[in-house]
């Protein structure tokens, strides 16, 4: 890449003695940057028009990113394939490849250009677009594969059932004018309300839209969640790889929550670093802003607020310049948690609650694996997990993804142990072990889970972005001690058009990006077994609809899966009982007499009552 597309990482003893906005891994786009190098994508050399442009250049990043992600979303559309049939399958994944790989050349061959015939500042900002074209077109491909899944159904995955069919049951309520309660995130309610009225169709077809626009929009929302703190050639690097394990169409909300708060709360905490230089007003301003975003975000899902909570106030009180600028601490914080407490008390006392504490004892397979494993996440379903669980590792049963993620954790520890983002990550990713450890210990004596195998995703997401930024910094290190090198002439060649073009260096990550999307796309593929995440595609495409004796079209050429009793109409139209859990773990109150099998151990089994958790 070139010198103006790097995050400007000095080092740690910079960073405590600098001013911050020199020191920390941020967008330094401010005017009052000492370097114009370090400008961000938007700037003109600290002018004054640079200035008032930068909100519509940032317009135009969220508008390339989300357009890109919708747009490619909708070209699957015509895709003409049988999708329960695995030729068809196939067929669909590589139409959506050729396309993908269209796309990705006009990007690469557009920035090339960009870089030999554009100045400075319009090279910047042709790569800021760039980068937000390809982080919605990394989960654009990702919902053109479930679209091609659900061709010629108007079921959505898992078609209304499992937790589906209670968050219908609470949809169906709120229409009927009904009190539901508020012990859950209300956005999703909201969301699928709203989409069916809009679109006038019942709410149980309403969530395959949002099923596919909520998956096409993950990359749009960790990589403009990222450009808070990175640059945008880092912020695609780091935080759109990082949430690559994550995307998970059936419900797109928990997981899109995950990937935007980490960047949310390092954001903030760089702010809270930086409080003393601030006046009181913008100290107000900021606080009751960043606190009205992490209350949305509560909104949406709350589950890992609570896993990150002990990190992020352990993170709060290191990083903050109490002895410098206590009163501007407070101030900001203050106004924080005075706007979050406003935004989500709808829900918040929902879990303040008495019957918000309401353990989760809904037991499966990874509960009964072993506790430190979680370089992989696979929900709750088995299929092809192989006859061990978790694999085998070649170094004392540690993989070697694991040990990758170690090393990147050492780097990041290494050079930038006192930086904000490091801080933030890594006490986040403690504090959800600890609780994983915690909760897992006492599964014998409570019967309850708790929610613990959550940890998973927040423990490998906070790894994969310490191994980025761990790798950033170390780059970073290492062009300063090589600047003059031959080895690094070619990428960081001073004069306009000189070097190897950014566009170029895209060329490895695309293909990883179109790689994970294809994979994660052939996951959700649709499949008879049960056990499998193809299922629930296959169950959209056989069930019977509501008042029809039939399926979908494409179901219907395979006989609308009649060797399936679950897929007839009265399966469809029985919905469970409204569970009264929460989503976020709460310590047992009480512990019940163990369910005893033959063998005398306790049975380990799901409740229905808790299926609203998973």
């Amino acid at each position: 890449m070139t010198a103006h597309d790097s995050t400007v990482v000095p080092t740690p003893r910079q960073e405590v003695t600098a001013p911050l906005h020199q020191g920390e891994t941020v967008l330094t786009d401010r005017p009052e940057a000492a370097n114009p190098a370090h400008a961000g994508a938007g700037d003109t050399s600290g002018t004054g028009t640079g200035n008032a442009r930068r909100p519509l250049w940032f317009a135009l990043e969220v508008l390339a990113s989300v357009a890109t992600a919708v747009a490619f979303l909708a070209w699957s559309r015509n895709i003409d394939v049988d999708p329960l049939d695995r030729k068809g399958q196939v067929s669909g994944l590589a139409a959506l490849q050729f396309r993908f790989a269209v796309v990705a050349i006009v990007v690469v061959a557009a920035l090339v250009v960009a870089h030999r015939l554009l100045d400075d500042t319009r090279r910047k900002r042709a790569v800021t677009i760039g980068c937000a074209v390809i982080a919605g077109l990394t989960t654009g491909l990702v919902a053109g594969g479930i679209d091609v899944a659900l061709r010629g159904t108007q079921w959505g995955l898992w078609a209304g059932g499992g937790d589906y069919s209670w968050i219908l049951d609470w949809v169906s309520r709120m229409q009927r004018g009904e009190a539901v309660p508020n012990h859950y995130p209300p956005v999703i309610f909201w969301l699928i309300r709203g989409w069916a009225k809009l679109s006038d169709q019942p709410a149980a077809y309403a969530i395959k839209e949002i099923q596919l626009v909520g998956t096409a929009l993950f990359g749009p929302a960790a990589y403009l969640a990222w450009r808070l703190v990175l640059r945008p050639v880092w912020a695609l690097g780091i935080g759109v790889v990082a949430m690559l394990p994550f995307i998970e169409p059936v419900k797109p909300y928990p997981q899109i929550t995950l990937v935007m708060l980490m960047p949310v709360l390092v954001s903030f905490l760089q702010l809270i670093r930086r409080s003393a230089t601030l006046s009181t007003r913008r100290a107000i301003g900021l606080g009751v802003a960043f606190g009205g975003g992490l209350g949305l975000l509560f909104l949406l899902y709350s589950g890992w607020f609570v896993w990150c909570a002990p990190g992020a106030a352990a993170a709060f009180l290191l990083l903050a310049p109490w002895r410098r600028g206590w009163a501007k601490v407070l101030t900001v914080g203050t106004s924080a948690l005075v706007s979050m407490i406003l935004v989500s008390w709808v829900h918040l006392r929902g879990l303040l609650s008495d019957t918000g504490g309401t353990s989760d004892n809904y037991f499966y397979f990874d509960t009964n694996t072993e506790p430190t494993y979680f370089a992989m996440w696979r929900n709750d379903r088995p299929a092809d997990v192989g006859p061990v669980w978790p694999p085998l590792g070649e170094l004392g049963g540690v993989g070697l993804f694991t040990i990758f993620l170690a090393v990147g954790l050492g780097l990041a520890l290494w050079f930038g142990w006192r930086r904000t983002v490091v801080a933030t990550i890594g006490l986040s990713a403690v504090s959800s072990w600890l609780l994983r450890m915690w909760l897992a210990s006492e599964q014998w004596e409570t019967l309850t889970v708790r929610l613990y195998p959550r940890t998973t995703m927040i423990l490998l997401y906070c790894m994969l972005l310490l191994a980025g930024f761990g790798v950033l910094f170390a780059f970073t290190a290492l062009r300063e001690r090589l600047r003059a090198s031959p080895l690094l002439t070619p990428v960081t060649g001073g004069r306009a058009g000189a070097g190897v073009p950014i566009g170029i260096m895209f060329i490895p990550l695309l293909l990883v990006l179109a790689s994970a999307g294809s994979a994660t796309a052939n996951h959700y593929m649709p499949d008879s077994r049960r056990d499998s995440t193809g299922y629930f595609a296959w169950i959209a495409q056989t069930r019977w609809y509501p008042h029809e004796k039939t399926c979908s079209a494409y179901g219907r050429l395979h006989d609308c899966g009649t060797s399936d009793r679950s897929t007839s109409p009265a399966a469809v139209n029985t919905p469970p009982p409204s569970p009264s859990v929460t989503p976020t773990p709460t310590p047992a109150t009480a512990s019940q007499p163990a369910p005893q099998t033959s063998s005398g151990a306790p049975a380990r089994r799901p409740s229905p009552s808790s299926t609203a958790t998973r």
